[in-house]
């Protein structure tokens, strides 16, 4: 059976795929479209199971959890970093309140997945409660807050080593562009004082590799992190308008407006306190999607100037 067929259509001529019912407009609007490969939730799940891993380790070495249970919740925790199940998280980490279900569910799948690789049932809770870790009820989202900074931090370093490789011909243009985002990997290693302990701190920077730093109160620090993000993205944008006005894309123009009204509307939720109106989830979404429309224009222009 073929895969595809060619399409003729005015001055174009595009392969679409054989059984699609969309036509060559569409194949080659497609082709046009900037991918960055990045996918939020599955960088954010990636984050969230490395903290999880480095808990389990904490548990073990604190006595509060058996060392052969540990030893799967490890296994599988990597698992997870690997791309491993994650099919099993059905929550959409953009959704008010699911950060902390998404938290939930990540210790149900850890629970059982190490359940079975002790060759046990799944759901044989007698053996390893979901509840396997020690949490902090004050603080119910740090999970996920600091699962956020850890995938917007490896998010950022690509960002860093893209341009440091790029050989495009508006590289000076972007000159004012790196210190920006040095500076905002910088304060995204910084893991909240109030959420971790330091030893514990020390322990997920040898296992991301990220140069991570104790210090930083919830409300001197990690309030505004999610405006830092995208404050960062819209003055890295304002080093691409140059650029952009001679592409003349409407769609990167289109990008900045973006961010900046992104960047405003965090804004208006930092002064509004959004942690305790279940608002932190939107904010993070927001910001990751001005990191993404970032990303997207210099790749983009990357493809223009080569």
């Amino acid at each position: 059976m073929q895969n595809i067929r060619i399409e003729r259509l005015e001055n174009a001529e595009e392969a679409v795929p054989f059984n699609a019912y969309y036509g060559v407009r569409t194949q080659h609007a497609m082709e046009r479209i900037i991918r960055t490969g990045k996918s939020y939730k599955d960088d954010l799940l990636v984050a969230l199971s490395a903290l999880k891993k480095v808990t389990a380790i904490a548990e073990v070495e604190s006595g509060r959890l058996d060392g052969r249970l540990g030893t799967q919740l490890v296994r599988a925790a990597q698992e997870i970093m690997a791309g491993r199940w994650h099919e099993q998280f059905v929550f959409d980490p953009g959704r008010c309140g699911n950060g902390e279900r998404l938290t939930r569910n990540m210790s149900e799948v850890l629970a059982n997945r190490a359940i079975e690789l002790c060759g046990e049932d799944r759901g044989s809770y007698h053996i390893l409660s979901p509840d396997w870790h020690a949490d902090v009820p004050l603080y119910p989202n740090r999970f996920f807050t600091a699962a956020f900074q850890l995938a917007v931090l490896g998010y950022v370093q690509t960002l860093i080593s893209f341009l440091q490789e790029a050989r495009f011909e508006i590289t000076s243009q972007l000159q004012g562009v790196l210190p920006l985002l040095i500076a905002l990997k910088d304060r995204l290693c910084v893991i909240n004082s109030e959420h971790f302990e330091p030893r514990f701190v020390k322990k997920l920077a040898e296992e991301t590799g990220y140069p991570l730093k104790h210090g930083g109160a919830l409300h001197d620090h990690f309030e505004t992190a999610y405006e830092k993000i995208t404050s960062s993205m819209k003055l890295c944008m304002a080093k691409l308008e140059p650029a952009l006005s001679q592409v003349g894309a409407i769609e990167l123009k289109a990008a900045f407006i973006q961010v900046s009204a992104f960047h405003d509307m965090i804004s208006f939720m930092t002064r509004s306190g959004f942690p305790a109106q279940g608002m932190e989830e939107v904010a993070a979404d927001y910001a990751w999607r001005c990191v993404d429309f970032f990303y997207e224009a210099l790749l983009q222009i990357n493809r223009i100037y080569q």
